[in-house]
């Protein structure tokens, strides 16, 4: 770039770099490097794994789910703590694992994969209350019907 000028470009100071924004310092950070990526992506399997538990415990105490996973079929009749011990203690140890080897490129991929089919749940979980309102006896719209088939047809192995 040349500049025709007599007065050099303007150099970035450190209060220039503050009027940035938090998101954009955040981005930066996250596409620094491979572990802080892979960092971000378990923040992210955190937050989805909560409201999967949370989703869980709701749809069990309202009689709504039948669990297809074998061992939270055995541990949700032994109540929430030992359900929400296990899940927990599961999440944490793959986040060690993860955090661990973070910098190494099949850890960033596979936490990648991790993230994609925990967002696949929550959409399931998005599509079965969506069902259930459904059958909650609310007046229905054909399009609401036409968007629950559509999502139906895209998800059929969650």
């Amino acid at each position: 770039m040349q500049y025709n000028s007599v007065i050099p470009p303007r150099m970035l100071t450190p209060s220039d770099l503050d009027r940035r924004g938090w998101y954009r310092r955040a981005a930066e950070w996250a596409t620094r490097s491979r572990g802080h990526r892979v960092i971000c992506m378990m923040s992210g399997l955190w937050l989805i794994n909560v409201f999967d538990l949370v989703l869980t415990l709701l749809a069990y105490e309202q009689g709504l789910l039948d669990e297809q996973n074998p061992i939270a079929r055995h541990l949700l009749p032994m109540g929430v703590p030992v359900v929400v011990t296990f899940k927990v203690g599961l999440v944490l140890t793959g986040s060690i694992i993860f955090i661990r080897y973070r910098h190494h490129r099949l850890s960033e991929l596979t936490a990648a994969l991790m993230l994609i089919i925990y967002a696949c749940v929550a959409v399931r979980w998005h599509l079965c209350y969506e069902l259930y309102n459904l059958s909650s006896g609310l007046p229905v719209t054909n399009s609401e019907i036409e968007q629950i088939e559509t999502w139906s047809a895209v998800l059929p192995i969650l």
